[in-house]
């Protein structure tokens, strides 16, 4: 009786987590209209506007001016919260530098080129004139060629501030890569690779690195790696464990999330991880797709880079293509080859045996797209909206399902960094409309009904719909599947507690109420969590370490 209520519980469970992460639909709001630029500084939200001089300015949607000068040119590069500008250079080459999201110089304009590494370390290069027989950089248009004279490091910190780390001549200098808070260079004279932190001081590494793809030891301070008994488990920056040996190998943190591997006799097997150390992808599949199209919001280091993408991970296996969300729960089942599939996050563009194109959502709604002429999407989606154009060139915006955002009627269309703002411009040169997006979320279902095919048992004996008491303690699959729950708790507190917390004190009290007999310590242990959700305030991080604790004490 005990197993025919657990399994009932774990199909509420996947209800409510799939009701967390399926989105309704998406609400548009005009906000105005924007007269002085066409189109979005790449991964922000913000704006080149003239000045009156022939210059340009770094400017808000509102029009408001955020740089302290003027620039020949704004954005021609931007990403980690950077922003490439130029000005017209005294010796003809060297005259870029960067600015960050309000305004400020942080890099000044006395370069030839600028590479943002990563949120902590920026590279400047100064170049000076050479041939076509000795150069290390060569001009996309006319016959130019330069060395490098010497390569700065900026440091920026976690408010922002940049300085400059380190200067080196070219002959110390071949190349670097930027991990975390650290950076290798390659020295050229003796091919070394050593590893800097922010001040410029070495970090003792525990063999030389050999190869740039080498990471700089502590690339995340807070979580690392270790291994032990020939498996890979998770300690914070104090030692503390986190999990214990648990995987054949644990890549490093991209955000929130770090790919783990199994190898199994049948192959390799990869899932995710959170920093917690809770499965969020169950580590069953041939790969877990990283992409390219989410918001550069501070929350994501403002990289487009995710593996999660509104709520839903694409996954891979038997070579093709399928997505779960946030419990792990399987949302889009494997129909179609991955090698058939262009993935933009939360949904993929795929052609069919007849060429029709189609977009699959990772809900597992599959929609024929073949009436448009082409299709892309947009960056900063996730996915969830394409830039759509007809035969006669005009440009519009559907969603992941098809449905029609912004009319085919544009000369051109544009996605803000942050995904929730849209530059409709319908003609050359006019100004342009601004709409706001909003993502509706469908609100999580309540639990089923005796009559909706659950397997929730009736005693016989006892209050209409309470479950008959178990004989005895509850056995391992019984624990196996109490965990399972606990899990998706902590997946739910983890992403946003206070939205979540229905579904969350639901499962709660569902896990306490099975364990109330056979491990009465843990029940307590669970009554504080249930305690915790029903405060004013709900602290997610807080609620998830003791959920965290009741899996140790569970075993």
């Amino acid at each position: 009786m005990r197993k025919k209520l657990l399994a009932s519980l774990i199909t509420v469970s996947a209800v409510l987590a799939l009701g967390v992460c399926a989105w309704a639909g998406t609400t548009m709001e005009n906000i105005g209209t924007i007269d002085f630029a066409d189109e979005w500084i790449d991964g922000t939200n913000l704006l080149e506007k003239p000045d009156g001089s022939g210059l340009y300015v770094l400017s808000d949607m509102d029009g408001n001016t955020l740089s302290e000068k003027s620039y020949g040119r704004i954005g021609y590069d931007s990403g980690y919260g950077f922003i490439s500008v130029q000005v017209e250079p005294d010796d003809g080459i060297n005259g870029i530098g960067a600015v960050n999201l309000s305004g400020k110089e942080i890099v000044p304009c006395s370069y030839g080129k600028v590479d943002f590494e990563n949120e902590h370390w920026i590279r400047a290069i100064a170049l000076k004139e050479s041939t076509a027989d000795q150069y290390d950089y060569e001009s996309w248009i006319g016959d130019g060629y330069y060395l490098i004279d010497h390569a700065d490091f900026y440091y920026v910190d976690d408010e922002g501030n940049a300085a400059l780390a380190s200067s080196l001549s070219r002959d110390i200098y071949m190349d670097s890569n930027a991990y975390g808070r650290f950076i290798n260079i390659e020295n050229r004279a003796d091919g070394s690779i050593t590893a800097y932190d922010g001040s410029w001081a070495v970090v003792e590494t525990p063999e030389p690195l050999k190869y740039l793809s080498d990471e700089a030891p502590g690339a995340d301070e807070k979580i690392n790696s270790y291994y032990e008994n020939g498996q890979y488990g998770l300690k914070d920056a104090a030692g503390n464990v986190i999990i214990g040996p648990t995987y054949g190998y644990i890549e490093n943190f991209k955000g929130e999330y770090a790919e783990v591997e199994n190898r199994l006799e049948s192959g390799d097997v990869k899932g995710l991880i959170d920093k917690t150390g809770a499965v969020i992808v169950p580590v069953e599949y041939d790969d877990v797709d990283y992409g390219y199209y989410a918001p550069a919001t501070p929350e994501n280091n403002y990289s487009n880079y995710s593996y999660n993408n509104f709520g839903y991970f694409a996954v891979e296996k038997d070579n093709k293509l399928g997505y779960v969300d946030m419990a792990g729960n399987l949302t889009c089942d494997f129909t179609i080859a991955e090698s058939n599939c262009d993935v933009y996050g939360a949904s993929a563009i795929y052609t069919d045996m007849g060429g029709a194109k189609h977009i699959l959502a990772a809900d597992g709604t599959d929609t024929d797209v073949s009436q448009y002429e082409s299709i892309y999407a947009l960056n900063s989606g996730s996915g969830m909206y394409y830039k759509v154009c007809d035969s006669d060139y005009n440009y519009g915006v559907i969603d992941w399902h098809g449905d029609v955002i912004a009319e085919v009627k544009y000369n051109d269309v544009d996605l803000s960094g942050d995904g929730q703002y849209l530059l409709l411009q319908e003609e050359y040169n006019s100004p342009c409309e601004l709409v706001k997006l909003t993502y509706t979320a469908d609100s999580a279902p309540a639990a089923p009904a005796e009559d909706t095919g659950a397997s929730l048992t009736v005693a016989e004996e006892g209050g209409e719909g309470e479950a008959a008491p178990a004989e005895g303690g509850a056995d391992s699959a019984d624990l196996s599947s109490i965990k399972g729950l606990i899990d998706s708790a902590i997946t739910l507190a983890n992403t946003d507690a206070a939205a979540n917390k229905d579904a969350i004190i639901g499962i709660l009290t569902s896990a306490a109420t099975s364990l109330a007999e056979s491990k009465p310590e843990v029940k307590a242990v669970l009554d504080s969590a249930i305690s915790m959700m029903n405060s004013d305030a709900v602290d997610g991080a807080s609620v998830a370490t003791i959920l965290n604790s009741v899996k140790t004490l569970l075993g």
